[in-house]
């Protein structure tokens, strides 16, 4: 479960995917099977993925015990072998998507009442 707190410890990392529409369901397919594929690693914590109601951005929220366990899931040779990684980097490498990855810490958070 995303649990959300300052001092937790854990890297949060927060991917921003902006296409066109028509392009977002590609990558959504390819972020979708990333939250599948990175229980797989160690480190993984949790992620949620969130898609504008406009369907132009996509928002991959991701929590990993640290970064050493992300980069070590991101440089993961596998994932050139997977077709929607690909197909992904084609969109990126052709300036049809432009992606943001960053690493991020919570500083403050705030929980709603009960």
């Amino acid at each position: 479960m995303t649990v959300v707190r300052e001092a937790s410890g854990i890297c949060t990392v927060i991917v921003t995917v902006d296409a066109p529409a028509e392009t977002i369901s590609e990558m959504e397919f390819h972020a979708r099977d990333g939250l599948v594929r990175f229980k797989e690693y160690k480190g993984f914590v949790s992620g949620a993925l969130h898609k504008s109601t406009d369907g132009k951005r996509l928002i991959q929220y991701l929590q990993w015990e640290t970064e050493a366990d992300h980069l070590a899931c991101m440089n993961d040779p596998r994932w050139d072998d997977r077709p929607s990684t690909r197909r992904f980097m084609e969109h990126v490498e052709s300036g049809g998507a432009q992606t943001d990855v960053r690493v991020y810490e919570v500083v403050s958070s705030s929980k709603g009442r009960e």
